[in-house]
């Protein structure tokens, strides 16, 4: 009886943290919960413990599943991020078209506060001043 309670114990301390977890995070918890728990339960029934199997297994899953979503969000978070200055000039350096670099500006919902050290910079790398008013534009 005291091992039931304190897999139960431990399986709703890991449910506490799920506030800040990100979407895949949970998701994936979740449904690796309730496969572990199914798988375990079925395999722990053979020998006459479904239910610590169920509670095994469902722990498990869940640590399993949580960890493969946290991987899927901070992927998304480094797929979707904001640009730098220094990643502006790096795109200018490198000839990308100023509409190209503006649509990325928008796409990733980046945010500039320039001053005039930094526009001379921009400049200093290629940076046309069409990319440099629209970052101005961001903020």
């Amino acid at each position: 009886m005291k091992r039931y309670l304190v897999m139960v114990v431990l399986l709703a301390l890991t449910a506490v943290g799920c506030e800040s977890m990100g979407e895949s995070t949970k998701k994936g918890a979740g449904l690796g919960a309730l496969t572990g728990a199914a798988i375990g339960g079925i395999v722990g029934h053979q020998d006459g413990h479904g239910w610590e199997g169920a509670l095994i297994g469902g722990a498990a899953g869940a640590t399993t599943g949580g960890l493969i979503g946290a991987g899927m969000d901070s992927s998304e978070r480094k797929g979707s991020g904001a640009l730098s200055v220094v990643d502006i000039a790096d795109m200018a350096e490198k000839g990308v078209p100023e509409n190209v670099i503006i649509d990325e500006i928008d796409r990733t919902k980046s945010k500039f506060d320039l001053n005039s050290e930094t526009m001379n910079y921009l400049r200093s790398k290629g940076v046309t001043d069409a990319v440099i008013d629209h970052m101005l534009a961001t903020m």
